[in-house]
């Protein structure tokens, strides 16, 4: 197959009907667009153009040629559309568990703003303080506050936890407790 950047090249020409416009048009030299309609002719085995010093006319082959192009150029552009409005919004089901603290604290109260933003996505939340397993239970993303998170999955520091701890100086000398952990986000991906 060749490559499809020459068609869209080829199709400039034959709209512009010169190759001084279409390199115009595309930002680029008249020797390169000449360049690249030679290689699409070698490549296709069909001379698509007739020119003359003055007059470039498409051959009857390159006729049937710009009209696919043209069709194949904005079927690539409609792709680009869909794919692009697919990534840019967020869709389907996004299954989250949260620990009971953190997750009634803050992420229950920021789902109506979160989900009025993204209307496409549905929301599960587990709010639990039970680990789980990602992969297995078919869960996207868990919040947990922990000093030491799984290796395996994705996860990334999301905030420090700021909290006080209040006890009697005997308590602490005994107490491992001596800091508050990090707050992780765990993915799948």
């Amino acid at each position: 197959m060749f490559d499809l950047n020459l068609l869209a090249v080829f199709a400039r020409v034959a709209e512009a009907g010169s190759f001084a416009e279409a390199a115009r048009r595309l930002s680029t030299s008249r020797s390169a667009v000449s360049k690249a309609v030679a290689k699409l002719e070698i490549a296709l085995g069909a001379r698509l153009l007739n020119r003359t010093t003055r007059h470039l006319s498409l051959t009857e082959i390159g006729q049937v040629v710009a009209a696919h192009s043209g069709r194949i150029l904005e079927e690539a552009d409609q792709l680009e559309q869909v794919v692009g409005s697919i990534n840019d919004e967020p869709r389907g089901t996004l299954r989250v568990s949260a620990s009971v603290a953190f997750g009634t604290l803050h992420v229950a109260p920021a789902l109506a703003d979160f989900l009025t933003a993204y209307p496409r996505l549905k929301m599960e939340l587990t709010i639990t303080d039970r680990l789980i397993d990602l992969a297995e239970e078919g869960y996207d993303m868990a919040i947990r506050v922990t000093a030491d998170p799984p290796l395996t999955p994705m996860a990334r520091k999301l905030a420090p936890v700021r909290r006080n701890l209040c006890g009697t100086p005997a308590y602490f000398e005994k107490s491992a407790c001596r800091s508050s952990p990090p707050i992780w986000c765990i993915t799948t991906a």
